[in-house]
């Protein structure tokens, strides 16, 4: 039988490790053993139920009145709700599973088709607890809004349909994003993710933000729309050792000499130790950058992946 560290644990149940230590404390939901040093070990029925306890949380229930239940017990009541029980075998890994892949991202298309958005809800949030981060990022929310975006093209979807599936998709998001600040036990490096001033398209950030707790960095989501000041004021004040910008090609900055300004100006505040990394359609002047030290132009997700990746190594 397998043992988890904390930090595991939460990871495989969706529960923060502030949470984790207040359950364990205020309910004796579980009661992990000890290391000599005094750290948590999990087993694998400890992480289960606490799968189980999340999830029915999410749906509703309040944790003082299902701490205490035994296993078989959580299991009917999420059987009640169509769900099976809090399985908890190894993340699934869509890189080496395609067709898993292209089997969710149908299942998702086709509860939007219908307007089921509880249904798009649950999936992205049995999504969430199953895969990593990263895989959840590059192998469906980013594929899913190109297929939602062709499909309104095409007329077979609606923009309300798109809209709802984009705050659907952001509440998700926003979970993930705000959990990782109770965390900050990560790597020494800080990132700082924004979108420049006028540019209010923020998924590229939000996946950004996704690679960024794959590869266990610290980061701050500052969102979209920031002025060139403001966000280097921001980055100075917290210490960002990397700013991630997210672009993308709007009517309002299709001018390339508004994008490169703004890279200019934070160029020109920022610590020379700073590195600005660019990602995204947006345009500007990319000889004029060629030669700066701390400036990097990552035009895909992909590209940002193997860039965070490279910074563990």
């Amino acid at each position: 039988m397998k043992d988890f560290n904390i930090q595991v644990a939460s990871n495989l149940t969706g529960v923060s490790v502030h949470t984790l230590r207040t359950w364990e404390k205020r309910y004796q939901v579980v009661t992990p053993s000890r290391t000599e040093s005094g750290r948590r070990i999990y087993s694998e029925d400890d992480v289960r139920k606490l799968k189980a306890l999340n999830d029915l949380c999410s749906l509703g229930h309040n944790i003082s009145s299902i701490a205490n239940k035994s296993m078989d017990e959580l299991d009917e009541l999420l059987e009640t709700y169509g769900m099976t029980d809090s399985h908890l075998s190894s993340k699934i890994n869509l890189s080496s599973n395609p067709e898993q892949a292209k089997k969710s991202l149908n299942h998702l298309l086709l509860a939007l088709e219908k307007y089921r958005l509880d249904v798009v809800s649950h999936e992205l949030y049995n999504l969430k607890m199953t895969l990593s981060p990263k895989d959840l990022a590059l192998k469906v929310i980013s594929p899913l809004l190109v297929a939602v975006g062709q499909k309104v093209h095409e007329g077979s979807l609606t923009i309300a349909q798109e809209h709802a599936l984009s705050s659907v998709i952001k509440f998700h998001l926003g979970q993930f994003i705000y959990r990782s600040y109770e965390e900050k036990n990560r790597s020494k490096d800080l990132f700082v993710l924004a979108t420049p001033e006028k540019d209010f398209h923020e998924f590229g950030i939000l996946l950004a933000s996704l690679l960024c707790l794959n590869y266990n960095k610290n980061f701050f989501y500052l969102g979209a729309n920031m002025p060139a000041e403001a966000l280097v004021e921001a980055s100075l004040s917290i210490g960002a050792t990397e700013i991630i910008l997210g672009t993308t090609y709007v009517e309002s900055t299709s001018d390339p000499e508004f994008l490169t300004n703004y890279i200019s100006t934070c160029l020109k505040h920022v610590k020379k130790n700073v590195e600005l990394v660019i990602g995204g359609s947006g345009y500007f002047e990319t000889a004029k950058f060629q030669k700066v030290s701390n400036f990097l132009y990552l035009p895909t997700l992909n590209h940002l992946d193997l860039h965070l990746k490279g910074r563990n190594q």
